[in-house]
């Protein structure tokens, strides 16, 4: 089990990802912007073999976004679903063992007070709940009340009547309370890691800006799915394939002469 500052480390190197994305995106913007320029200014191309020659550019820099944002959200979401299943272990350990008596007066008043509960009307019920727990005072007992909280409420919010939304409210605040007391400081902020890497793991990789100047520069197609480069490799399965860093093609080798003047 990964302690909580190893934790912090893998949400921390998920967080530097996706701030440096926009720089990612930038270097490849440039390249695209530095060729595009190269191409207009040659004037060796017809005016018909430089638009030719950048709509091509315009989509092999698409493929590359799409490999990179498919690369990068992939580590993003391993680094945040490794530290959400780590801080959830941390989470869900068992609590620190009690004295077996005390345990054992514990289990009879939990007990007691249940039928207690059962027995009176919701407001009265109410308090015997509420003075119960203020006499809480181990991580165990809080951990059990919680486990037991429904059967603990439900007399009390069936005798409520029309005031069952004031008195779910206040047993709301309770249950919160009792969750926080069943968890060690620890345990608490793994559950606070756990629930920001839950929530991260469903957001986009690239910012909104990223997905407006691909827009801009690349065309639809890139603004469309720079988010969503699954989706982009589902629709054109053999652009998984291209490597930016290789030997020019064949196919690249006549799109050049074919823009040449005659």
């Amino acid at each position: 089990m990964k302690t909580i500052e190893q934790i912090k480390e893998l949400v921390t190197k998920a967080q530097d990802l996706q701030h440096n994305s926009t720089k990612e995106y930038r270097v490849l913007q440039d390249a695209f912007n530095l060729k595009k320029s190269e191409i207009q200014l040659n004037r060796d191309y017809t005016l018909e073999g430089k638009k030719k020659l950048t709509d091509s550019l315009r989509s092999k820099k698409t493929i590359e976004l799409m490999q990179l944002s498919r690369n990068q959200s992939k580590m993003f979401k391993e680094l945040l679903n490794e530290a959400k299943k780590e801080a959830e272990n941390i989470v869900h350990s068992k609590s620190p063992k009690v004295d077996p008596v005390k345990e054992e007066r514990f289990k009879q008043r939990l007990a007691e007070v249940k039928t207690e509960v059962l027995l009176s009307d919701a407001k009265k019920g109410k308090q015997i709940l509420s003075d119960f727990l203020k006499t809480v005072d181990e991580q165990a007992f809080a951990s059990e009340i919680k486990n037991e909280f429904s059967a603990l409420v439900g007399p009390i919010l069936a005798d409520a009547g029309q005031d069952a939304r004031e008195y779910r409210i206040d047993l709301s605040k309770m249950f919160e309370e009792v969750k926080v007391r069943s968890m060690s400081p620890e345990a608490l902020e793994a559950m606070r890691i756990a629930e920001y890497a839950g929530a991260a793991i469903g957001n986009d990789f690239f910012l909104p800006i990223v997905v407006e100047k691909s827009g801009e520069n690349l065309g639809e197609l890139a603004s469309k799915f720079v988010n969503k480069p699954e989706q982009y490799f589902e629709l054109f399965p053999e652009d998984a394939k291209y490597n930016p860093n290789g030997l020019k093609t064949m196919e690249e080798i006549n799109e050049e002469r074919d823009a040449m003047i005659e």
